[in-house]
């Protein structure tokens, strides 16, 4: 008899729950707590990334996903800021 694996979206969504019970209701702040459900919005939106990436752990996955998420809001902060620079 063949082993069965757990599905890559019941694997993310397990984390995800672990996730908001045992680290998002500990944060403090009420902001933080948005940014985190912004983060899962976004690796629901990247799913088939993670998915093609199975050699790397969900986790890993997860915070890779978090950090190019947070890399593309910086970038398009700084663009915002050097526009209203150069208008001044």
């Amino acid at each position: 008899m063949g082993r069965l694996t757990q599905p890559i979206r019941s694997k993310f969504n397990d984390k995800v729950e672990t996730l908001r019970k045992e680290y998002k209701n500990a944060l403090k702040d009420m902001a933080r707590r948005n940014a985190f459900e912004k983060l899962v919005a976004v690796w629901s939106a990247e799913m088939g990334a993670i998915t093609y990436a199975e050699t790397i752990s969900m986790f890993d996955l997860m915070i890779l996903t978090a950090t190019i998420e947070n890399t593309r809001v910086a970038l398009e902060l700084t663009e915002r800021m050097d526009k209203l620079e150069q208008r001044s």
